[in-house]
């Protein structure tokens, strides 16, 4: 694995990380590696559309209803022609591919430091 450059820590807090609950997630038609999520990050950026490559590793049945970390204000990505409107953060080890999720008791929108 490489390391990646230094950022600031300026730069690190621009970085707006939230608990979000998954509230559907579906297969993307003509992708064997996309799941289209609907995300819940709470009052502040409210639902919304996440495309995640999870679908080789997981169903959508094993994400719906769990809460995760997610990258809030990333600049919206067009993927498939579809907004991608943030990223979830998994440990994505060579030999595991694995979710990080986060305890249900935890408000959608909390903040993540």
């Amino acid at each position: 694995m490489r390391n990646k450059d230094t950022i600031s820590y300026p730069d690190f807090e621009k970085l707006d990380f939230r608990v979000g609950e998954v509230k559907e997630a579906t297969a993307m038609e003509g992708s064997n590696k996309l799941l289209k999520l609907l995300v819940d990050l709470g009052e502040d950026y409210g639902e919304v559309q996440i495309l995640s490559g999870l679908a080789k590793f997981y169903t959508p049945e094993d994400l719906i209803g769990n809460k995760y970390i997610f990258l809030a204000n990333l600049e919206p990505k067009q993927i498939m022609g579809l907004d991608s409107n943030g990223m979830m953060f998994v440990a994505d080890d060579p030999e595991k591919f694995q979710l990080i999720p986060l305890d249900k008791s935890l408000k959608n929108g909390t903040v993540i430091r």
